[in-house]
């Protein structure tokens, strides 16, 4: 019975907080390892997508179960001081939760261009509880609930247009075709690029993003050394 209750002391507290961050740290050093020395294919790639997005909500949740284990020291004392504690810092907390949907969106990175009310610059920083952009009057700070409620678009993506169109014609199928692009670093996989059908068969059309300083002419001279007809505009009968 010792054992079972073990965890609900300062000790066990202290404990978790050790493994939570072990965890974390376990984590971060997974996704750097896949990332080094996986095959850039398709669903190696989502996966990894994946991970990064669940680093993002990791400590959120961790903390969840930390004040879990705080409480179960002493259910009505703690209880008190963490609702009293949430009640002050709930505009904090709105903030940084805000910010994790924002910062999960593949979209948003560190040099997109961002453009919402009274806003539009290069995304220089994104901070805890808000990013800075680089405007033409200077360097601007924007907390992440003033954005989730005025909104935004993001008009470019590391210097490139953040989705492109190209018109195909191949025998491959859409998977094959996918893991034949993934295998070439020229299309940024954080931004997938989509393919749906045509109006023939043997018709697809390619939606995707470009890594930093690729360009559509590197993408077509690819597919094209792979027999597969490429055309920027779709020819209209």
């Amino acid at each position: 019975m010792e054992d079972i209750t073990t965890f609900y002391t300062w000790k066990g507290l202290f404990y978790l907080s050790i493994g939570l961050i072990i965890l974390y740290g376990i984590i971060k050093l997974v996704i750097r390892f896949i990332e080094k020395s996986a095959k850039k294919n398709l669903s190696n790639k989502r996966f990894i997508f994946w991970l990064r997005n669940s680093l993002f909500f990791y400590v959120p949740v961790a903390v969840i179960i930390f004040i879990l284990g705080f409480i179960s020291i002493n259910y009505i004392t703690h209880t008190i001081l963490v609702v009293i504690s949430m009640v002050f810092t709930f505009p904090y907390i709105r903030n940084y939760l805000s910010g994790l949907i924002f910062k999960s969106n593949p979209i948003v990175n560190k040099g997109a261009i961002i453009k919402s009310t009274n806003l539009e610059g290069e995304i220089k920083n994104l901070l805890v509880l808000g990013m800075i952009v680089n405007t033409e009057q200077g360097e601007q700070y924007m907390n992440y609930s003033s954005i989730d409620v005025v909104g935004f678009t993001i008009k470019s993506n590391k210097g490139n247009v953040l989705r492109q169109t190209l018109y195909l014609k191949t025998e491959l199928t859409k998977d094959a075709l996918l893991d034949l692009l993934f295998d070439n670093p020229i299309l940024d996989f954080e931004e997938k690029p989509n393919l749906r059908n045509g109006l023939e068969p043997e018709d697809l059309i390619l939606k995707y993003t470009l890594e930093s300083g690729a360009t559509t002419e590197d993408l077509i001279s690819f597919l094209t050394a792979q027999n597969i007809e490429t055309k920027v505009t779709r020819k209209v009968n």
